[in-house]
């Protein structure tokens, strides 16, 4: 099974797209970052500026044309802080979905700092005893609290590069 993943943030979209074989195997077969800057202006007006929805826009027809070539069967796309303030975020959703067919959730801070430290103790070495994870994002960044390879606590706070 191909699966293909988007995480539209702030200053940057990413895109994975990764072959899933037997017991969960899985091979990275394209990998994109693009610097869209989804949250220009968005934490100083309140709503979505219209080169960074124009730039938003492209990259998403651009992803789905990749993974009609690379016959992605699933494709899982989130939305982080930017839309979780932008008061005109739904607009884009509606925008992505009609121009490209990808469904873009808006996901929580807790569920972006959970899904962050999910992966690194997942596909990373940890050290022991307790430890933190810290992503510093553009709007926002993710504090997670864990123990060998269990979360015990995660959070999200709205501080970021782009937002400061």
């Amino acid at each position: 099974m191909r699966v293909a993943i988007i995480d539209l943030g702030t200053n940057s979209v990413r895109f994975d797209v990764h072959q899933i074989g037997a017991k969960n195997f899985a091979r990275l077969l394209h990998r994109e970052k693009l610097m869209v800057r989804l949250g220009q202006g968005v934490f100083s007006e309140g709503k979505l500026n219209s080169d960074a929805v124009r730039r938003t826009l492209q990259a998403f027809i651009s992803f789905r044309k990749t993974a009609d070539e690379l016959h992605v069967d699933r494709m899982v796309a989130f939305g982080t802080a930017a839309l979780r303030e932008a008061s005109d975020g739904a607009r884009l959703l509606t925008l992505i979905r009609e121009k490209s067919g990808i469904e873009l959730r808006v996901i929580s801070g807790v569920e972006e700092a959970k899904l962050i430290a999910r992966g690194i103790l997942n596909n990373d070495k940890t050290p022991k005893g307790r430890f933190g994870l810290i992503d510093i994002g553009g709007g926002s960044t993710e504090i997670s609290i864990c123990r060998g390879k269990k979360l015990i606590h995660a959070n999200s706070f709205s501080i970021g590069t782009a937002r400061l």
